[in-house]
């Protein structure tokens, strides 16, 4: 590929931006880095009579011109990121809070009376924080999602596994599977993890709580073969020995290590 000549700059008013000839007139690319390409675009530039001292003295003016506006640019890219940024955070806390979403247009109007007090001059980068309901719910959804492909990559990692629940009744009277996971990887480091709060809105019947487990591990793509055990809160649906929780969860594990054997 031909390399940018400097002297193309003072000869056709053009320098080099990420590889590409760009005209210091018009800001045009050209697409084919050859010198006939950039002599034809300069001859149709008002500056084309422009001799000696004159144009270096213009080709400098226009780099110059071009850096600030290069300058302005970068500087509202990092804006933008740093404010997407705090907008990630302050919708994490608003989750961990259990505050409602709509929490966030009071967290920006309480940001902003601050920042007139205490720093009036980054009034406006606080500004640029979106915190309506509706961004806030997908900032949490993107962490949601996030945080799920994280713990799909470490269970891949797992040599063995155990599995913890509990069912219980939350306060609109719903009852709720809570699903733990705990393994380790190769070289034995244990990870304990949250995996699902699963509604129960039908029966809670072993099978019922059963089917809910079995969709969730399968959900972080668990490896079967490797789970070692579960541990239950204990009710009579979960120890049952003939179609308890547990009983269906090591017949399933059983039932899989066969199918991966005769493979």
């Amino acid at each position: 590929m031909q390399s940018f000549p400097r002297k193309w700059s003072s000869s056709y008013l053009f320098t080099e931006v990420n590889g590409k000839p760009v005209c210091l007139v018009c800001s045009q690319q050209v697409s084919v880095l050859k010198e006939y390409n950039l002599r034809r675009q300069f001859e149709t530039e008002k500056y084309k009579n422009l001799q000696g001292q004159q144009r270096l003295e213009k080709v400098n003016e226009l780099l110059m011109a071009l850096k600030k506006q290069q300058s302005v640019f970068s500087r509202s890219r990092e804006i933008s990121d740093t404010a997407v940024k705090a907008n990630y955070l302050i919708a994490n806390e608003i989750k961990l809070a259990s505050k409602p979403f709509s929490e966030g247009e009071f967290v920006k109007t309480c940001m902003l009376k601050a920042a007139e007090t205490v720093c009036p001059e980054k009034r406006q980068a606080f500004a640029n924080i979106s915190l309506t309901r509706n961004t806030v719910a997908d900032r949490i959804s993107d962490l949601a999602e996030d945080l799920d492909s994280q713990l799909k990559r470490k269970v891949k990692s797992f040599i063995a596994f155990s599995v913890a629940i509990d069912e219980s009744t939350d306060i609109t009277d719903v009852p709720q599977l809570a699903i733990f996971i705990r393994g380790v990887d190769d070289i034995l480091t244990a990870t304990e993890e949250f995996v699902e709060l699963v509604p129960m809105t039908d029966t809670t019947t072993a099978a019922d709580i059963f089917t809910a487990l079995v969709g969730a591990l399968d959900r972080v793509e668990v490896d079967w073969s490797r789970a070692v055990s579960l541990a239950t809160d204990g009710a009579p649906s979960m120890t049952g020995r003939k179609a308890g929780v547990g009983t269906k969860f090591r017949e399933k594990v059983q039932a899989f290590m066969v199918d991966v054997r005769s493979n």
